[in-house]
């Protein structure tokens, strides 16, 4: 499980009733919601899942700043009172719920960046078609052409391996492997077709008010969200080392 997403917070007994203390990074959208689902730490170590009402005595939001717009917030949690009612899920099936959760936000920013690095595409050509140099349009270059079409079997990839993990969940067979993988090439294709898209539209391309830069932004967020490729690597050696994992390496 990504060290990202991990829980960095703790319940603990106190009297009759639990106590919340712990800080979480990059909460999206905290500050415009009255509740988040928070993972957090028993005494004995096991994971369970509960709501934080963010008006709740002891919680502290600080804004944080992000590359690509979206509202994030530090969480700090000093002391707050857990009511029986606030524990979705208790110690004994926290683990596996969380992960759960992760297993489906991993398909969806996969999902995600194949419709980001689409539109990035799509702006690519298009611009690639309307530039001239040397009295002709740019697409009409053999590099130019060999990289969009290198970028169009990246989205390919990507849009096969999250269909495929998709399906898996949603037949509750042992999708971590696929999950991964999906995960891995949202990564590393969408990296490489977002940085084509920048190259390819030149200078312009690197100006943070030009619309592309937006894609750009956004796959690099995609990207990092919920375990990076080289985590994902490191997911799928691990399972394939494990001889009683089901992986499918087809």
């Amino acid at each position: 499980m990504p060290e990202a997403v991990r829980s960095e917070a703790t319940v603990s007994t106190n009297g009759d009733s639990l106590l919340l203390n712990g800080i979480r990074e990059c909460v999206p959208y905290a500050g415009q919601a009255r509740a988040i689902l928070m993972p957090a730490t028993d005494e004995s170590g096991n994971t369970v899942l509960l709501l934080v009402d963010i008006q709740a005595a002891g919680v502290e939001l600080t804004v944080q700043t992000s590359t690509h717009g979206e509202p994030l917030y530090t969480v700090q949690m000093a002391n707050v009172a857990v009511r029986p009612q606030d524990i979705l899920v208790d110690a004994e099936n926290g683990e596996k719920a969380l992960e759960w959760i992760i297993a489906r936000g991993q398909v969806a920013a996969a999902a995600t960046m194949v419709g980001v690095t689409e539109e990035a595409l799509r702006r690519t050509a298009e611009y690639t078609t309307e530039r001239k140099q040397f009295g002709k349009s740019i697409s009409g270059f053999q590099s130019t052409t060999m990289r969009c079409a290198d970028a169009y079997i990246d989205i390919e990839a990507m849009r096969s391996t999250y269909w495929q993990a998709l399906w898996q969940l949603e037949e509750e067979k042992a999708a971590a492997p696929a999950v991964a993988t999906a995960k891995w090439w949202a990564c590393i294709g969408g990296g490489r077709v977002v940085h084509t898209a920048q190259h390819l539209h030149g200078g312009i391309g690197a100006d943070i008010d030009y619309p592309l830069h937006r894609y750009f932004l956004w796959a690099k967020q995609l990207e990092l969200s919920l375990g990076g490729g080289t985590y994902q690597q490191a997911t799928l050696g691990a399972l394939l080392a494990d001889e009683s994992a089901e992986v499918n390496v087809l």
